[in-house]
C-alpha cells in the first residue's frame, strides 16, 4: 500500500509541480501561490469528514512547522522554474527532498537496508550531472547560486514530508489542514511587500487551480503513505515525481535534456530505488 500510495503523490506532484511552474512563467511565483495555497485549503478542509482523527497540538504544530518549510520549498522551485529549466530544477530538488527524511528516518530509529546509503551517495552525482545544462540552451547553463537555491527548495521539501509524517497517526488530516492555511497566510504578506497581488483570469486561473488541487491531493497521498509504512520509504517513492514533471516539460514545452542531463536523470532514478530497497 506504501507503495501505490507513494507513487501515486509522486505523479500528482509532477502535474502540480509542471502547471505551477509553467503559471509561474506568466504571473510570478508568488502570485500563483496567493491563489493556490487558498485552493488546497478550502479542499482539504472539505475533506476533513472522510479522514477523521483527533485535532491535537502535536498536529496543529507539525502541520504550521511543516506550512513553514512548504512555502519555502515550492516559492523558491516556482521562482527558479522561471529563469531555468523545468526539466533540471525538478530533479535537483527531489534528491534532497528524498535524502532529507531518510536521515531522520535513521535518525529517529528507522533501519533501511545498507544500500539507501550507497542512494544517497549516486543521488548526489546526480545533482551534478543532471544540473548541467549545455551552454546554448534556451536558458543557459545552471549557476552555482540556482542550484544552490535548488538545493534550499529540496531542504524544504525534504523537512515538509518529515513534519507531516511527525504529526500524528491519528490525526486525520489536521496536519495538513494546518499546513495548507499557515503557507496561505504567510504567502500574503509575501505577496504584499513585493507588490505581486494581482488578478488571475482565463486560462492561467485554470492552470493555478489545477497546480493547487493537485499539490493538495500530493499531500494527502504522502501523508497516507507515511502511515502505512517507513516515512524513508515513502518520502523517496514521492521523491519520483520529477519523472512526471520532466516528461511534460519535454512533451509539452519541447525542453532539450543532453546525454549528461539522461544519465544523471538514470542516476537519480537508480539513487531512489536504492534508498527504496
Amino acid at each position: 500500500m506504501t507503495v501505490v500510495l507513494g507513487l501515486v503523490a509522486a505523479v500528482l506532484y509532477g502535474i502540480g509541480d509542471f502547471t505551477g511552474g509553467i503559471a509561474s512563467r506568466r504571473r510570478g511565483a508568488i502570485t500563483i501561490l496567493l491563489v493556490s495555497y487558498p485552493v488546497g485549503a478550502v479542499l482539504m478542509t472539505a475533506m476533513l469528514p472522510f479522514f477523521p482523527g483527533a485535532l491535537t497540538g502535536r498536529a496543529a504544530g507539525f502541520g504550521v512547522l511543516g506550512g513553514l518549510a512548504g512555502v519555502l520549498g515550492v516559492l523558491l522551485m516556482y521562482s527558479l522554474m522561471t529563469v531555468a529549466p523545468i526539466n533540471v530544477v525538478s530533479p535537483v530538488t527531489a534528491v534532497l527532498a528524498a535524502i532529507v527524511p531518510v536521515v531522520v528516518g535513521v535518525a529517529i530509529g528507522e533501519r533501511p537496508h545498507v544500500l539507501a546509503w550507497t542512494g544517497i551517495a549516486l543521488g548526489l552525482l546526480a545533482v551534478v550531472l543532471v544540473s548541467r545544462s549545455a551552454e546554448d540552451a534556451p536558458r543557459g547553463r545552471m549557476s552555482p547560486r540556482l542550484l544552490a537555491l535548488a538545493f534550499l527548495s529540496g531542504l524544504g521539501f525534504g523537512l515538509y514530508f518529515v513534519f507531516l509524517a511527525r504529526a500524528g497517526h491519528d490525526t486525520g488530516l489536521w496536519p495538513l489542514v494546518f499546513s495548507r492555511y499557515a503557507s496561505a497566510l504567510i504567502i500574503v504578506p509575501l505577496a504584499k511587500a513585493r507588490g505581486a497581488i494581482e488578478s488571475i483570469r482565463g486560462r492561467v486561473l485554470g492552470i493555478v487551480v489545477l497546480a493547487g488541487t493537485c499539490d493538495a491531493l500530493a499531500n494527502l497521498f504522502f501523508l497516507l503513505a507515511s502511515r502505512h509504512g517507513l516515512l524513508s520509504i515513502a518520502s523517496v517513492l514521492t521523491s519520483l515525481y520529477p519523472a512526471t514533471t520532466v516528461l511534460l516539460a519535454v512533451t509539452v514545452l519541447r525542453e532539450h535534456v543532453s546525454r549528461t542531463q539522461q544519465a544523471g536523470l538514470a542516476l537519480a532514478a537508480g539513487a531512489i530505488v536504492l534508498i527504496t530497497v
